[in-house]
């Protein structure tokens, strides 16, 4: 062996180690990087071509691909389920205990006992005043909890857009790294850095979306989703919000792959990842609470309302106009039993007593005279203004009934039969019309229209509406426009709508006139609303409103409830009285002050059973205000605890893979030390290989 070869294996060992010792300090450098894989050193020995031996060295990232993509796949189950538990921990707080005195639920009870306490002094303007400032208290406190679980929703959306932009940053990054690489592999280099650095944006990623990761032939990685979008190669694909809203109040995740200028929907692809977590609590398990919650204000409202409808104020008012029905003078009546509608004095003495018997279709006033009616409400309207004679009038105009009496200190009272009470769709002939209602809002509290299949529907034909087909995870599948058709009734608009929704959807029309939009889809889990164009006659309601279709109405059925203007500038309008105007004949006293009667049966409300229909998680069900209550805030701890346990869950199996590959890549100091030992003797042993050739060139060139 020349003393050149000797030099050339000396430099080359010198050159190996030292690269080895640089790999092995990077190790121990990263020893509490998280997601650090550790490189490993293989010494190759060289031939001894063209005058080259010795040794080189190989570094290489260890990685075990499987547990990785295990890894990655834990980490996408683990994010979503830890957004889910967060939102819904934080929503369940909102509603709180019911049996906690700074709940929601809490501020129920004392307007129902304030009302049992004006019932021993109906004329005290201090308990009335306090019966409306608790009132006052409990829909505040239910505007307020809307409007903060329609915030987190908000929240949602917004870190929705953040984690779209984290994404797409790294999205970015991995492609250009995959260049990089690229080069590496093909020029011969070690691109280490490159992978280690291009696995941590992976293992972010998958925090954020569910992916799936192959290797490239050439170096670098494909970047997929689960189901096998294209989301990385050399170019990246680009996330944002749909750019077509069709009217939806949140828009949805889109996505334009690489090389493509064409938006794809990527909320159905997502099966895990903070993305999944945040769309799932924004489209469904928050619209489930609030469409619930929303169903307990309503049902609390309606109560109120039934109950307060029943009596009359002491003095009696002069006149009562009802709230915006949807319905037209043409509706059928719909009703069965009897009512009274009377006029009476200051001092409560009946001016003129009607009984309305809606089966027999006539009204019969105090003096035995008869006035008969067809079956529609305009009817029903015409027979009434009649046979009030001069003493007052009835209108009914833009889906609202007014009765007002005509002489100045007169009062309108109204009282249902107590053996045979009206009813249409369950609700009295006032609390129909909301005639004496005690609680307001813009739109309907109830669903329950009383129309049949044979009643006017009273829609134009052409107006649209716009109907989105969502899963269980409110993800929109299809959307499909509605228009109305020629058809007149109730039953032709049923037959248009299944027709229309046909292999998703279908209607149904319940006894009291509730239409809904049944999923028969086999992924179709609701039918939601986008853009409704419709208005029934001179009413301007929309087939939303009357139905309560979709989601984005019955959602806001918790906001805005307030105190009837007429009440809450005057609490001595408030029904506490109830009149006995059952066979009561002119001139006979029906209204007392001392009369507490009617805020009894306000505060019987309370126990009264009714019915709730389907909302959110909630299903249907005949109970009290209540028992309701407590069965709402249950059920959010209950799917609280459940999406925690969930977390749990996934988090068990995330950890339990990292352990396995922190194991086969993580570094372990007792090792590397030792290996660093190894590499520093060889170190200098090559060091001194090459300090003797050195020497022998000396000895050989002094002896020349």
């Amino acid at each position: 062996m020349s003393i050149q070869s000797i030099m050339g294996t000396g430099l080359s060992a010198l050159f190996a180690n030292q690269q080895a010792l640089k790999a092995v300090s990077t190790n121990v450098a990263n020893v509490n990087t998280v997601g650090y894989s550790r490189l490993d050193v293989n010494f190759v020995s060289r031939q001894a071509t063209g005058g080259l031996s010795g040794v080189s060295v190989e570094v290489t990232r260890v990685a075990n691909t499987y547990l990785a993509a295990a890894e990655m796949r834990g980490a996408a189950d683990v994010s979503a389920a830890d957004i889910l538990a967060q939102f819904m921990d934080r929503a369940q707080g909102l509603l709180g205990d019911p049996s906690d005195s700074s709940s929601v639920f809490a501020t129920l009870d004392p307007v129902f006992s304030s009302f049992g306490a004006l019932a021993v002094d109906p004329a005290s303007a201090l308990r009335q005043s306090s019966a409306l400032s608790d009132l006052k208290t409990l829909l505040t406190q239910l505007d307020t909890t809307a409007q903060e679980i329609a915030a987190l929703r908000d929240e949602s959306h917004a870190r929705i857009i953040s984690g779209i932009e984290e994404a797409n940053s790294l999205m970015s990054g991995i492609a250009r790294l995959n260049t990089s690489i690229q080069r590496a592999t093909i020029g011969g280099v070690s691109a280490t850095e490159a992978e280690t650095e291009q696995q941590r944006m992976l293992d972010r990623l998958s925090e954020i979306l569910d992916i799936r990761v192959q290797p490239r032939q050439l170096g670098g990685v494909e970047v997929r989703t689960s189901d096998g979008m294209l989301l990385v190669d050399i170019d990246a694909a680009t996330l944002g919000l749909s750019s077509i809203s069709n009217g939806e109040a949140y828009a949805g995740v889109v996505m334009m792959p690489p090389r493509s200028t064409t938006e794809a929907a990527i909320d159905s692809h997502l099966t895990g990842g903070e993305l999944k977590g945040l769309l799932r609590a924004r489209d469904k398990e928050l619209v489930n609470l609030q469409l619930a919650f929303g169903e307990f204000a309503a049902g609390a409202a309606e109560a109120l309302n039934a109950a307060h409808n029943t009596g009359t104020s002491v003095p009696a008012p002069t006149s009562l106009t009802g709230r915006n029905t949807g319905l037209l003078a043409t509706d059928q009546l719909n009703f069965t039993g009897v009512t009274n509608v009377a006029i009476v004095d200051a001092q409560g003495m009946v001016v003129r007593n009607l009984r309305i018997d809606f089966g027999a279709q006539q009204i019969l006033d105090d003096q035995a005279n008869v006035t008969t009616f067809a079956n529609s409400i305009g009817d029903l309207q015409t027979a009434l203004d009649s046979a009030m004679g001069g003493d007052g009038q009835v209108s009914f105009a833009n889906g609202q009934l007014s009765i007002e009496a005509s002489v100045p200190g007169n009062g309108i009272a109204i009282r249902e039969d107590t053996a045979t009470p009206s009813s249409r769709a369950g609700r009295g002939f006032s609390h129909t019309f909301g005639l004496n209602d005690l609680v307001t809002q813009s739109s309907p509290l109830s669903y329950a229209t009383g129309l049949s299949g044979t009643d006017l529907h009273g829609f134009t034909a052409g107006q649209t509406a716009t109907f989105a087909m969502r899963d269980t995870d409110g993800t929109i599948l299809r959307r499909i426009e509605f228009t109305v058709g020629a058809g007149a009734t109730v039953a032709t608009l049923r037959a248009d709508l299944d027709a229309a929704l046909q292999g998703y959807a279908q209607t149904a029309l319940s006894a009291d006139g509730r239409l809904t939009l049944v999923p028969t889809g086999a992924n179709v889990a609701r039918v939601d609303v986008l853009q409704d164009a419709t208005a029934r006659g001179d009413t301007n309601m929309s087939m939303s409103q009357l139905f309560g279709f979709g989601e984005s109405l019955p959602l806001q059925r918790a906001r805005s409830l307030d105190i009837r203007d007429a009440i809450d500038s005057n609490p001595a309008l408030l029904a506490t009285a109830l009149a006995d105007l059952s066979g009561a004949a002119a001139g006979q006293r029906v209204l007392s002050p001392g009369d507490g009667r009617g805020a009894l049966a306000v505060e019987a409300a309370s126990t009264a059973s009714r019915r709730f229909a389907d909302a959110g998680g909630l299903t249907g069900q005949v109970t009290s205000i209540s028992d309701y209550a407590a069965r709402l805030a249950g059920h959010a701890g209950v799917r609280a605890e459940a999406l925690e346990a969930s977390k749990l869950a996934a988090q068990s199996v995330r950890d339990e893979v990292r352990a396995r590959r922190m194991g086969e890549e993580g570094v372990n100091l007792d090792e590397e030390l030792v290996k660093m030992t190894t590499y520093q003797q060889a170190y200098a042993a090559a060091s001194r290989m090459i300090q003797a050739a050195r020497d022998l060139y000396d000895i050989t060139l002094n002896m020349v």
